[in-house]
């Protein structure tokens, strides 16, 4: 029993160790929400490649995962008035986009929600009579522009955001289109600024912001962080606790100790305090987390991350 158990944890280590695709979340995601498509990614993952949106309405909750776009295309969403297309995507981190993180064409609409766009030709792109709200969201060191317009008749709000290291401008526009000629864009929204986002270690993805960070309790206003606080710009939100997600008996160290206490209290009991547990921030203490923090005790070299602080995945080179 006990050396199946221990098979049973390799081959469940090694499978999460896997590369998985966002289009093939996106082609197993069932209706949810009010959504056409409900694609939930796990926060302790790291994804890859881009996808295809042609019709339908669709949320992608990101939970702060990263999609690693690995030099080739984002999102593309296109709809038009016979087949509309929207896509809601909200706390995800889009980088390594040749041309863009996400694209809105045609008559495509949507809203951006908390989002980090690093490192992509133009973090956002849209075209012809797209329509997006950005909200609560990170546009940094984007080769060419965070978010750019294409001809005169895409709507684009941006509130509560901010733009850092983009190559062009923080925000540009190209008319009449597909010509030579950008311009920068400056967006009429409330809250938009333009500031080093001071991310713990932008090169190592880990996303969360030192103490200092100006995006700390600089997004909307209405909007409020799990401690309470005002909702804080990008993916990730801060907070000074320092209670490491695993770590249910809060002695400092994820072990087995932890795994029993998740399995007895949280899982088998009816403890209502099993934040500790909940790895994946799917508002839920069950064997996916359970599998998470084995492969955490297993693998010293991934990082453990903070529920008070909604920490990143790190990327070992």
């Amino acid at each position: 029993m006990k050396l199946l158990f221990i098979s049973l944890i390799t081959v469940l280590h090694i499978s999460l160790a896997d590369g998985i695709t966002l289009q093939s979340v996106f082609d197993a995601a069932e209706p949810g929400n009010g959504y056409d498509k409900h694609v939930i990614l796990a926060r302790s993952e790291i994804y890859t490649g881009g996808l295809g949106i042609y019709e339908g309405d669709v949320l992608i909750d990101g939970n702060g995962a990263v999609v690693d776009l690995e030099g080739g295309t984002g999102i593309w969403v296109y709809g038009d008035e016979i087949i509309p297309a929207n896509l809601d995507i909200q706390y995800i981190t889009l980088l390594n986009g040749e041309w863009y993180g996400v694209f809105y064409g045609g008559t495509a609409t949507g809203n951006i929600t908390n989002c980090n766009f690093i490192n992509n030709g133009y973090g956002v792109q849209l075209y012809d009579f797209a329509e997006i709200q950005i909200r609560n969201s990170n546009f940094v060191e984007n080769t060419i522009y965070g978010v750019a317009l294409v001809t005169t008749t895409p709507v684009c709000s941006i509130n509560y955001s901010n733009a850092w290291g983009n190559g062009e401008a923080p925000w540009g526009e190209n008319c009449p289109g597909w010509g030579s000629i950008w311009t920068p864009w400056e967006p009429e929204g409330e809250g938009v600024i333009e500031q080093n986002p001071l991310f713990v270690d932008l090169d190592q993805w880990n996303f969360d912001y030192q103490d200092n960070s100006p995006c700390i309790d600089a997004g909307d206003p209405s909007d409020e962080d799990p401690d309470g606080s005002i909702r804080d710009i990008g993916t990730n939100w801060f907070d000074n606790q320092e209670t490491t997600l695993g770590d249910c008996n809060a002695d400092g160290t994820q072990n087995i100790i932890d795994v029993i206490i998740m399995i007895n209290n949280c899982i088998l009991g009816d403890d209502e305090n099993c934040d500790c547990g909940d790895l994946n921030q799917d508002g839920i203490v069950n064997i996916l987390d359970i599998v998470n923090l084995v492969n955490i005790i297993l693998s010293p070299w991934i990082i453990s991350k903070k529920y008070s602080k909604n920490n990143s995945i790190k990327k070992w080179h």
